[in-house]
C-alpha cells in the first residue's frame, strides 16, 4: 500500500507534468524560439570546441571567432548569391503560372486528369508573393507577435549566453533535482548536447551535398533556373520526409515548361538524388547520431506542425532527437532496466 508521502510526491509530479504540457502547448512558440537559441548555441559551441582542439587557443576567443565566421559566411553568401537569386526568383514567378497552365491543358486532354485539373489554382501567379512581399511573408510565418527582428534577437541572445557559459545553465538546471541525481542529469544533458551537435553537422553536410548534386544534375540536363531550384532543395532538406517532396514540385513545373521529356528528366534526377540521400547518404552521415525512425519522425512533424505551425515542423527533427535521448537515458535505462536488475 502506498503511504501518504509517496502519494503526495506522485500527485505533485503528475500536476507538474500536466502544467508543463499546458505551457508547452499554450506558449509553444516561445519555447520553440528558446530551442532555436539552444540549437544555435550548440552550433557555436561545437565550432569553438573544434577550433580549441585544433589550435589550443582560449575558448572565449575561439567562440568569438566562430560567431564572426558564422555571420561572415551568411553575409558573404547573401552578398554573392542575392543578385542571382533575386533574378531567378523573379523569373520563376513568371514561369510557374505558365507551367501550371500547360499542366492544366495536358490533364484536360485526359479523362482521368479532369479532377486533378480542377484542383489546380486558377491564378498561381497571384499566390506567389512579389519580391517586396516575400521577406514580409517569411517574417510573418516565423513570428506572430514579436516580429521577425525581435524573434531573431531572442534566438541570437539566447545562443550567445548559452554558448559563452554553458556550465552556468546546465549546473543551474541540475539544482532542480535531488543531489544524488545531479551527476546523472549532467550526463544526460551532455548526451543531449552531443546528439544535437552531431545531428547539426550531419544535417548541414547532407543539405550541402543535396544542394550541390541537385545544381549539378539540373545544369547537366539544361533545366532553367537550376541554381534557384537547387537552393530550394538545399533549404528544404532541413525538414526530413516532407521538405524534399515540396522542393521537387517547382522543379517539375519548370521542367514542364520545356516539355514532357524535360519534366521526366527532372523527376528521374531528383528521384535518384533522393534515393541516394535516403538509402546511402543518410545512413552513412547519421550513423553516429540518434537514429530517428521515419514513421515516428513523420508523425511528430505532423503533430508539431498542427500544434505549433511552420516553426514546429521545422524543428521537429532535432526536438525528437533530444526527446529520444531523454527517454532512453532517464526512462528506459534508469527505470525499466534498473527494475529488471533489482529483480
Amino acid at each position: 500500500m502506498i503511504d501518504f508521502y509517496t502519494f503526495i510526491k506522485r500527485f505533485a509530479a503528475a500536476v507538474l507534468i500536466v502544467l508543463l504540457a499546458y505551457l508547452l502547448i499554450s506558449q509553444g512558440y516561445f519555447f520553440l524560439l528558446v530551442f532555436s537559441g539552444i540549437l544555435l548555441a550548440v552550433l557555436f559551441s561545437g565550432m569553438a570546441e573544434w577550433v580549441v582542439k585544433k589550435t589550443g587557443m582560449k575558448r572565449w576567443i575561439a567562440l568569438l571567432l566562430s560567431v564572426i565566421f558564422f555571420f561572415g559566411l551568411l553575409v558573404g553568401a547573401f552578398w554573392l548569391l542575392a543578385p542571382t537569386m533575386t533574378e531567378q526568383v523573379g523569373q520563376m514567378r513568371e514561369a510557374l503560372p505558365k507551367s501550371v497552365e500547360q499542366l492544366r491543358d495536358w490533364l484536360g486532354e485526359r479523362g482521368w486528369g479532369e479532377r486533378v485539373e480542377k484542383a489546380l489554382p486558377e491564378d498561381l501567379k497571384s499566390a506567389i508573393p512579389e519580391q517586396q512581399d516575400l521577406i514580409s511573408s517569411i517574417g510573418g510565418a516565423f513570428s506572430t507577435t514579436l516580429g521577425f527582428i525581435a524573434d531573431f534577437v531572442i534566438v541570437l541572445i539566447t545562443a550567445l549566453f548559452l554558448a559563452s557559459s554553458p556550465s552556468l545553465y546546465t549546473h543551474g538546471l541540475t539544482k532542480l533535482f535531488p543531489v544524488h541525481k545531479r551527476t546523472r542529469i549532467l550526463e544526460v544533458l551532455h548526451k543531449c548536447y552531443d546528439t544535437l551537435r552531431k545531428w547539426l553537422v550531419a544535417m548541414l553536410l547532407a543539405m550541402t551535398m543535396i544542394g550541390v548534386s541537385t545544381a549539378i544534375g539540373y545544369s547537366l540536363i539544361g533545366l532553367p533556373l537550376a541554381f534557384a531550384l537547387a537552393f530550394i532543395a538545399f533549404l528544404f532538406a532541413f525538414v526530413p520526409n516532407i521538405g524534399p517532396w515540396l522542393a521537387g514540385v517547382p522543379a517539375v513545373l519548370i521542367g514542364l515548361m520545356e516539355g514532357g521529356q524535360m519534366a521526366l528528366y527532372v523527376i528521374l534526377i531528383y528521384g535518384a538524388i533522393q534515393m541516394v540521400e535516403s538509402y546511402v547518404l543518410t545512413p552513412i552521415i547519421f550513423k553516429r547520431t540518434v537514429d530517428l525512425p521515419p514513421a515516428l519522425l513523420l508523425f511528430f512533424q505532423v503533430l508539431l506542425g498542427l500544434l505549433l505551425g511552420a516553426l514546429g515542423l521545422l524543428l521537429a527533427a532535432p526536438i525528437l532527437a533530444v526527446l529520444m535521448v531523454i527517454v532512453q537515458e532517464l526512462y528506459v535505462e534508469d527505470v525499466l532496466e534498473a527494475e529488471e536488475v533489482r529483480k
